[in-house]
């Protein structure tokens, strides 16, 4: 990964096979998160609409 300033804001290029492993992708918000060991971490905070999950599936009306 490389760190790119671009328009006074810090961009980072998260590898492609990472992003697909993880099911990331353009729209994808990620925050970094810092423990107290001072490891940084990669936390999704919003998935794209579409790939948000529900816990209701969904049912097929009959025709």
């Amino acid at each position: 990964m490389r760190v790119v300033l671009n328009n006074g804001q810090y961009k980072i290029t998260i590898p492609k096979d990472l992003a697909e492993e993880k099911g990331w992708g353009p729209g994808t918000k990620i925050r970094f998160v810092e423990d107290l060991d001072g490891r940084v971490f990669l936390k999704v905070i919003e998935a794209k609409p579409k790939e948000k999950k529900t816990l209701i599936p969904k049912i097929k009306k009959k025709k």
